[in-house]
């Protein structure tokens, strides 16, 4: 059944859309954890399976990459004419049960098929939740909506980092996939039975796939600004698989010291980062939207100079800080960026427009960022030893400069195309 595309006639309360927000910030969370988990615990998966850097960065990133944005245009299609709150429960349950079945692999070939199948769960989460929050919240505080999802990401690396780094360390890895796999299933079933469908702003419009996708593309404002974030997120992603076991073999800490260490850094300086991005894109954009691609260019570029140098310094302390920076300025352009590609979205497209950013993004980031360091530490290691790894981390910010210019291209198209009125 189709949902109902009606205009809303009044916005919904406060208090109703702060738990809506609420749960949507549950839901990143433990869509980033299930995601990141690989991450915190690949060292003794390395030693158990024999495996390499390069073995590790499929792992962590390609299995993904060629699972998870494939099948979420699809998802997108049906997310845009069906409910979206019953496809996403059905999502969280599905990658919250491979990732627990993860902890049951006999080898590569049987963490790699499960590590797919959590992709295949994950790959409706974006194009349902963005749509929910992009029907839910008024135009002008969409970004900050959207740094409420985005604030999911630093709490679910931590969830990752410090829950999976401790049951990892004091009971196996196996078991690390199982404390963070299970809640899922609980919140998939909170999600079906206390969210409510919102109305559509517009209704679906009766195009085929390929002409809903081409059109978007056809947007050089969407189009620059999805590349940005695709090169951007070649850094980030290679940071979540790869800062702990740097920190790990570089500065000789345990699973469970790198994981509470580097979570909590992710938990703070990323949350702040996400916030601090939405108000200020948000501020930004309310007297000129070009900000919302100014914002994220001068963001990623301070990003790369200071985030580089933390990985081939010696110093643990300024490694710490540095990191701790880099964290925070990498978390300033998401929520511009999902405003941007709402706003110039048609309303009955949003979700096929959040899954053809996010089939961009993990295609490039996720599929580039885990794999390209340890293919680059794996090579430099007979030379550097450990410090290869740091050199490979430190060198993948070149991606970040690139970002910062399409990004500033996203700015110069969205300032050429009229402005369109939204609630």
């Amino acid at each position: 059944m189709t949902v109902n595309a009606s205009l809303p006639t009044e916005e919904p309360g406060r208090a109703r859309t702060a738990y809506f927000l609420l749960i949507m910030l549950l839901v990143s969370t433990l869509n980033m954890a299930d995601r990141q988990i690989i991450g915190v615990i690949a060292e003794p998966i390395k030693r158990e399976f024999g495996l390499s850097d390069t073995m590790i960065g499929l792992l962590g990133g390609t299995a993904f990459a060629l699972v998870y944005p494939p099948l979420g245009l699809p998802i997108a299609r049906l997310a845009d004419r069906f409910n979206r709150r019953n496809i996403l429960a059905i999502c969280l349950t599905i990658w919250s049960a491979m990732a627990s079945l993860c902890g049951l692999a006999t080898g590569f070939w049987t963490l790699l098929l499960a590590r797919a199948g959590v992709a295949a769960g994950e790959a409706g989460y974006a194009p349902c939740t963005h749509s929910l929050i992009a029907d839910s919240v008024p135009a002008r505080n969409r970004g900050t909506a959207f740094a409420v999802l985005v604030t999911g990401i630093s709490l679910g690396a931590f969830l990752a980092s410090a829950l999976g780094g401790y049951v990892a360390q004091h009971h196996g890895w196996r078991w690390a996939f199982a404390a963070i796999g299970l809640p899922g299933i609980a919140v998939a079933l909170i999600v079906r039975l206390t969210i409510k469908e919102p109305p559509r702003i517009a209704p679906p419009r009766a195009e085929t796939a390929w002409s809903v996708y081409r059109g978007l593309l056809a947007n050089r404002a969407f189009t620059w600004c999805i590349s940005g974030s695709a090169l951007h997120l070649v850094v980030t992603y290679g940071l979540g698989a790869w800062a702990i076991p740097w920190f790990v073999r570089g500065h000789g800490l345990s699973i469970a010291q790198a994981g509470l260490l580097l979570g909590m850094i992710g938990l703070v300086a990323g949350a702040l980062g996400s916030l601090a991005g939405g108000a200020i894109g948000d501020r930004l954009a309310r007297r000129d939207r070009r900000w919302l691609g100014w914002w994220p260019a001068i963001t990623v570029l301070i990003a790369a100079a200071v985030g580089a140098p933390a990985y081939l310094t010696g110093d643990y302390e300024l490694a710490l800080a540095g990191a701790a920076l880099a964290t925070f300025l990498n978390f300033l352009y998401q929520p511009s960026t999902y405003a941007l590609v709402q706003g110039v979205a048609h309303p009955g497209e949003r979700a096929s427009a959040a899954a053809l950013m996010i089939f961009v993004q993990n295609l490039v980031g996720l599929g580039l960022g885990p794999l390209l360091i340890g293919m680059i530490s794996d090579g430099l290691s007979p030379d550097l030893g450990v410090r290869a790894l740091g050199v490979a981390i430190a060198g993948i910010f070149i991606f970040n400069l690139l970002a910062g210019f399409a990004y500033w291209r996203a700015a110069s198209a969205l300032g050429a195309d009229p402005a369109r009125a939204e609630p």
